[in-house]
């Protein structure tokens, strides 16, 4: 049973954007915009690099997941797999699924970041990658709870955009600061690891009991 929720989950995705290449193409032309009007006339500071990062990571992430659920209300799959399996499955099968394709973006992402601009390391690419993934995992679980949420609302098309953007500031602003503490600190500086991950475990519990409560009170 699993599999198969996984398995529609990646069609939904493939129906929705083509597939992990347009979201490649999509991150590609975010960075050449940012390169070619700023970087091409001022070599921009690590930190600087790090800002875009997170914020293509936060394009990439509304774009899949407002698609895929998208996708999800028009085929009505979410009704229909109820019958089968309870909504906490459902809901993190989907955001495994879309936080799967997001990870194999973010290695992209990272390799085009370092090829553009000079301040991007290659030798940092692994823990630029770390950081990308966890990231999008908050990002993804915050993003399909709101998703979920606006299904039993009027106003299903601006309620993603209208709550998503508040609740991710507490993880731009923190996130951020993690980041460039973890490549202040020789080694692997666990303390800015453990803060991202407690962000994805909390949106994750938070979407699972927004979840909950709307069973409850159908």
């Amino acid at each position: 049973m699993l599999l198969t929720l996984l398995k529609k989950e990646f069609c939904l995705i493939g129906r929705s954007l083509g597939g992990i290449i347009s979201l490649f193409t999509l991150s590609v032309a975010v960075v050449f915009i940012f390169y070619t009007s700023i970087e091409v006339n001022e070599i921009l500071s690590a930190r600087s690099i790090r800002g875009i990062k997170w914020a293509i990571i936060f394009i990439l992430n509304f774009v899949i997941v407002s698609q895929s659920l998208w996708e999800e209300r028009e085929s009505m799959g979410w009704e229909a797999s109820l019958s089968f399996v309870s909504p906490i499955s459902l809901y993190l099968a989907k955001s495994f699924a879309i936080w799967f394709c997001t990870i194999l973006v973010n290695g992209a992402l990272v390799l085009v970041l370092s090829v553009f601009f000079q301040n991007m390391s290659m030798e940092r690419y692994w823990g630029e990658w770390l950081f990308a993934n966890l990231g999008s995992g908050s990002l993804v679980f915050l993003g399909v709870s709101l998703g979920l949420i606006a299904f039993e609302s009027r106003l299903k098309e601006i309620i993603i955009p209208l709550l998503q953007l508040p609740f991710s500031i507490p993880l731009f602003l923190f996130g951020l600061e993690a980041e460039h503490r973890y490549w202040q600190e020789p080694g692997f500086y666990l303390p800015s690891v453990g803060l991202l991950l407690f962000f994805m475990l909390f949106y994750a519990t938070l979407g699972s009991v927004m979840i909950e409560i709307l069973r409850n009170e159908r």
